[in-house]
């Protein structure tokens, strides 16, 4: 019976492999709920990967928790997904620590709303005259 090599497991994820993945029942119906969006699996994997990644790097950021930790979500807010959709406004947190790193992506429905349409000039408040009594 082959044992497997812990140092396997925890080794850095390299951009253009294959991971391979072993599918439970509840990790199939997990990736089931996120497919009903329309995203393909791996769409659906990236995207649960990239949420979570992202409440790492926050919590990490702001010292929630230690780097290296994983922090428990306790509170969170739905909100519509962004019409645009940019690099992260999160820093990017690694063992040398975070780096903050620019970008156009919206955080909320209302910075959507603020990009889509122009700055208006400040209106006047028009008096309107009241009619005379007679």
């Amino acid at each position: 019976m082959p044992t497997s090599n812990p140092t396997q497991r925890r080794a850095q994820p390299v951009a253009g492999t294959r991971p391979s993945v072993r599918l439970d029942e509840q990790f199939a119906r997990d990736l089931a709920i996120l497919m009903q969006t329309g995203d393909d699996l791996t769409t659906a994997m990236r995207t649960a990967v990239g949420i979570v990644a992202d409440m790492y790097r926050t919590a990490w950021y702001h010292q929630v928790t230690p780097v290296g930790t994983a922090p428990t979500l306790s509170k969170y807010k739905f909100v519509q997904k962004p019409p645009f959709v940019g690099p992260s406004t999160l820093p990017t947190v690694d063992h040398n620590g975070p780096t903050s790193a620019p970008s156009s992506r919206q955080t909320s429905p209302d910075d959507a709303r603020r990009q889509m349409q122009p700055p208006r000039p400040p209106q006047r408040q028009q008096h309107s005259r009241q009619p005379a009594r007679q």
